[in-house]
């Protein structure tokens, strides 16, 4: 009996279909559909592990960290004379000193103090005064006469005539002459 075959079955009969599919896949009477190709196998094992460290090798004796003083070479020439120094700024000026004590009455006249300053420090500048009206606008002077005439210039380049021939659109009747026959040159018969 053949298998029914559908994309839609009917709930009641999924049953009986499944058991003739299964009857006919264990009587060897019906072949199953291939399947697919295996992976292809690596060509080579898998690395193994890798061993373990071998033994320290012995170490070995310790050498000499210094050789022999070599010979002391020639003094090299004297070095260049280096840039000189900049100039300091000068020292402000001391402020001026007080006038000694005086001296008692009875002893000796102490020698004489410092003459003081004349003149008193300069007092800021004043602030600037608003700025003044603008003046009205003079008289134009009279024209002068006029210049003299100034010198020519350099004459330009000689230029190139070109000769422009319009022929007549209607036959000059002149044997040899050529006319534009409707733009065709054509030579006249005369």
């Amino acid at each position: 009996m053949p298998i029914t075959a559908s994309d839609n079955y009917d709930h009641n009969q999924i049953g009986p279909v499944l058991e003739q599919a299964i009857i006919a896949l264990g009587d060897g009477t019906s072949g199953g559909l291939t399947g697919p190709t295996g992976p292809t196998g690596s060509a080579t094992g898998a690395t193994g592990p890798t061993g373990s460290a071998g033994p320290t090798g012995v170490t070995g004796p310790t050498g000499s960290n210094t050789g022999p003083d070599g010979e002391r070479g020639p003094q090299g020439p004297d070095g260049a004379t280096g840039p000189t120094g900049f100039t300091g700024s000068p020292s402000p000026t001391g402020t001026i000193g007080s006038a000694g004590p005086t001296g008692p009455s009875w002893g000796v006249t102490g020698p004489t103090g410092p003459t003081g300053s004349s003149t008193g420090p300069a007092g800021s500048a004043g602030a600037t005064g608003p700025t003044g009206q603008t003046g009205v606008i003079g008289v134009t002077g009279p024209k002068g006469k006029p210049g003299q005439f100034g010198m020519s210039g350099p004459t330009g380049p000689t230029g190139r005539n070109l000769d422009l021939f319009l022929a007549p659109t209607s036959d000059p009747l002149v044997s040899g002459l050529v006319w534009n026959n409707n733009g065709v040159p054509t030579v006249s018969a005369g």
